[in-house]
């Protein structure tokens, strides 16, 4: 029967075979429930942000017609108003036609709701779409992940101590850690409603 030769970790074939392949398998594990999240992170961020289009437009249209953000003062809450400059730097709504201020109330008060509208039908689409996301393929590279990983490692290292050292499981991914990682936004509070 054949002598099983393993190489040496410096052994120039060892070196090829990592390079070819992307690293040791337990490297590869990681690597890839990372990448699962990562894009479906990224596939949610770049919906919220298609989403978010008409509430871009209207709160352009708001800081337009109140010229600035001190006109809102009187029609909005201290919070609100924190919020919206917030959301303001957040969303960085451009108007394709420019609109002048007006000293209407009226207008200013329409635009307001017609924002708020758009903040609502934003989250209310937004909570479904989160409740529904499927996290399956995200749970299953977590759950190889921790099932393997140290494993994998130890047949490099050829210790389970030394595997061990700072291997920190996986939590799986509920559609709640969504919610706190990609939030909804948080609407205004009208000062005429408040009454």
């Amino acid at each position: 029967m054949d002598d099983i030769v393993i190489p040496a970790r410096n052994d120039p074939q060892f070196q090829y075979v990592v390079a070819q392949f992307g690293g040791p398998a337990f490297m590869r594990r990681a690597q890839r429930a990372e990448a699962a999240l990562a894009a479906l992170l990224d596939q949610l961020r770049h919906t919220r942000w298609e989403w978010l289009e008409m509430a871009r437009l209207r709160l352009g249209q708001l800081h337009a017609l109140a010229g600035g953000w001190e006109r809102l003062g009187p029609f909005v809450t201290p919070d609100s108003l924190a919020a919206l400059r917030g959301l303001f730097d957040e969303l960085k709504p451009t108007l394709r036609v420019p609109l002048a201020p007006t000293g209407s109330d009226m207008a200013i008060r329409a635009a307001l709701r017609e924002l708020q509208e758009a903040l609502d039908c934003f989250n209310q689409r937004w909570r479904q779409l989160l409740a529904a996301a499927d996290l399956t393929e995200v749970n299953r590279r977590r759950d190889e992940y921790n099932r393997y990983y140290v494993l994998e490692k130890e047949c490099l290292v050829g210790s389970p101590r030394i595997a061990k050292l700072g291997f920190r499981p996986l939590a799986m991914v509920t559609n709640a850690d969504l919610g706190a990682w990609l939030p909804e936004i948080r609407t205004i509070e009208i000062e005429d409603q408040l009454r």
